[in-house]
């Protein structure tokens, strides 16, 4: 259900500003709100920042050397801030040393990518053997340094004032050019013409190649120090749950900081505004009344121009698909919280999507598994609870429609897996209602009619919720005159419907007859009052043919629910098939060959069937979150609600224990 919010006006002295915003945070039942800023505050927060800034760099830096968390290990520790405050100054120390390690480290690396530039810059003169400082101009001699393009080599030839020397091969080739001084104007001239290009010795009295070889030789030192390095920030690779605790200690206090930009301070005391949820304003004031007696806590009800934030409480089963719903969009604050009608039909239609009881064992077995071990908090806690229901729910399902690890007991697969189809043959599971390979129309119409039933219960939320404002005409008109079309047309025409799929169902007249007449009092209930709030008699009648229109729309939206079967024969169909190969690797005309190929079958059974759990339990995550946003919160939900972000310990490692 969708929490009502109440705005909170909050004063005490600024004495226990700090004090107070600390059990608030502890407690996190308050979103604070505001528009003034502390200068100091914003002092201290520009510091925190970069507190944090130095850890996370501290943090990546010994990642890559710290020892590999297990799969066993919870995804966040359990920890009090008083035990990481203890360690805040170790820390804090620790952080500063990796931190002049990574300096010295950068200033490195600075200087060896300057050397490289370098190196390549000297490769194309490796071969020049004077030294080259003395490649300069003389009162006589003026030379030119540069690449001149293998082309023009013909046009420098002609120039008998110019004396040049090649010093590389290529398609630009180094090139020393002397010539008279008195030449060199006309020199610079002819250059001009030609594809040249100017190059600048560096100042050093070596050969390119000296100088090569010396910035080889420091590159080598250069390694050798960053390897040192390297291993010194290793020796800090078991001091990263420090540095995590540190981080998050830190983003505790930016928070809180942040928190207090947005009061409104006087000489002696401050001013709180904020959100508190109806249902903890008692525990917000006794934090405040475990602090100080000397305050002015007044809730009050929303004003029509203030939008709360939207938040919604549900039980244990339905918490976790909470999760699902924020995928699409929160409720909006005074609308519907969809979450406890969505979720039982989640769960049917999530585990008639794979039908598959080995499957759905191992997803459920998983999913409880991952939750007791990484105890996840957030999203991942809560889809993973959703797939754990899902995972139930698709091993109940297999039972009835579906098989286990694609074995049902019709013998498809060969080997082994025929002896196992005769085995749920003589016991009479998998399926025990329906083979969707062989009723396929039956199947088919067990989707459809789920649907109708999915997109009904959508119509009645509304009108229900339309009877408590009392609104009985929208209910009537809007959404019951539907449910009586959808029904009505179903039941009415389920015997003809029925016998072009096939299938016999007998209705008697009785109920035939009202239910095709149940359709027309609800098609007549919209065309006449569907457009009842338009100003003009010609709007009112469109309005009700327009509506009407729609029936093509629910009937589009009926046949998308064929994907429940697409989908659901697609899971047991892949593993069906796995096992016929797999089945053909068994049947080796030799025994040395029967237990290589049973070996390597039982390892690609293991392979192709997680693929196939994977990969169709997305798809079932995808297409029934698809069938709940589309075709049912089409009909009820109202979306756009924005999140309550609380006063609280948002921490990415450690779980404070309070």
């Amino acid at each position: 259900m969708i929490v009502p919010m109440k705005r909170l006006s909050l004063a005490a002295m600024q004495a226990d500003e700090e004090r107070l915003l600390e059990a608030l945070q502890k407690i996190g039942t308050v979103e604070i709100i505001g528009i003034l800023e502390d200068p100091t505050e914003a002092e201290r927060s520009e510091n925190a920042l970069s507190r944090l800034q130095k850890l996370n760099d501290s943090m990546e830096a010994i990642k890559p050397f710290a020892p590999k968390k297990s799969f066993f290990t919870p995804q966040k520790r359990e920890i009090s801030l008083a035990e990481i405050r203890h360690e805040t100054e170790r820390a804090a120390t620790v952080a500063d040393s990796i931190e002049s390690l990574l300096h010295e480290k950068s200033a490195l690396s600075g200087e060896r990518e300057k050397l490289l530039a370098q190196k390549e810059d000297l490769l194309p003169w490796i071969n020049l053997n004077a030294p080259m400082d003395s490649i300069r101009n003389t009162k006589r001699v003026s030379y030119f340094v540069g690449f001149c393009a293998q082309k023009d080599l013909g046009k420098l030839d002609e120039q008998e004032f110019l004396e040049a020397q090649f010093v590389s091969d290529g398609t630009d080739l180094a090139t020393i050019i002397a010539c008279r001084s008195e030449d060199s104007r006309v020199a610079q001239n002819f250059l001009k013409s030609i594809e040249w290009t100017d190059y600048a010795f560096p100042k050093s009295s070596d050969t390119p190649c000296d100088a090569i070889r010396k910035i080889d030789e420091r590159l080598a030192q250069i390694q050798t120090e960053v390897e040192k390095i390297e291993n010194n920030v290793m020796v800090y690779s078991e001091q990263l749950e420090l540095l995590e605790n540190a981080a998050d200690l830190t983003v505790i206090d930016l928070d809180r900081m942040e928190a207090k930009h947005e009061l409104t301070h006087t000489n002696t005391a401050f001013l709180l505004e904020g959100w508190v949820r109806e249902d903890c304003v008692e525990q917000t004031e006794d934090a405040v009344r475990s602090v100080t007696q000397a305050y002015s806590f007044e809730v009050r009800e929303p004003n029509e121009d203030e939008i709360p934030p939207s938040v919604v409480k549900n039980n244990r089963i339905v918490a976790p698909f909470e999760e699902v719903q924020t995928l699409y969009s929160r409720p909006d604050p005074y609308g519907i919280d969809g979450t406890p009608y969505m979720t039982p039909f989640y769960i049917l239609l999530f585990g008639l999507m794979l039908s598959d009881t080995g499957y759905g064992i191992l997803l459920a077995l998983g999913a409880l598994a991952y939750i007791k071990i990484k105890k996840p908090t957030g999203m991942s806690g809560g889809i993973s609870r959703v797939l754990a229901w899902g995972g139930l729910s698709t091993a109940i399902w297999g039972i009835f429609v579906g098989s286990f690890f694609g074995i049902s007991r019709t013998p498809a697969s060969g080997a082994i897996f025929d002896n196992v189809s005769a085995f749920f043959d003589r016991i009479g599971i998998f399926p025990v209602w329906l083979d969707p390979m062989k009723d396929s129309m039956q199947m088919l119409a067990l989707c459809m009619g789920l649907g109708i039933l999915h997109m009904v219960s959508g119509y009645l939320i509304k009108a229900i919720e339309f009877f408590k404002r009392g609104d009985w005409k929208s209910a009537i008109v809007d959404e019951l005159s539907w449910v009586m079309i959808i029904l009505g047309l179903v039941i009415g025409f389920l015997p003809t419907i029925a016998g072009m799929a096939g299938m016999t169902v007998n209705l008697p007249v009785t109920v035939t007859q009202p239910a095709v007449i149940a359709a027309g009092v609800g098609a007549v209930l919209i065309l006449l009052f569907k457009g009842r709030n338009a100003p003009k008699f010609f709007g009112k009648v469109t309005g009700g043919l327009g509506e009407l229109y729609n029936i093509t729309g629910v009937l589009s939206d009926v046949l998308s629910y064929a994907r429940l079967f697409a989908l659901g024969i697609a899971t047991g169909v892949i593993g069906q098939v796995f096992n016929t190969l797999c089945a053909m690797l068994m049947q080796g005309k030799s025994i040395a060959g029967q237990i290589v190929g049973g070996a390597i079958s039982i390892i690609l059974l293991i392979l192709l069937h997680t693929f196939n759990l994977a990969i169709n339990t997305l798809g079932a995550f995808v297409h029934c979150a698809r069938l709940q946003y589309v075709e049912f919160y089409g009909r009820f939900y109202e979306a756009g609600g924005r999140a309550f972000r609380p006063l609280a310990y948002n921490t990415k490692h450690i779980q404070v224990t309070k």
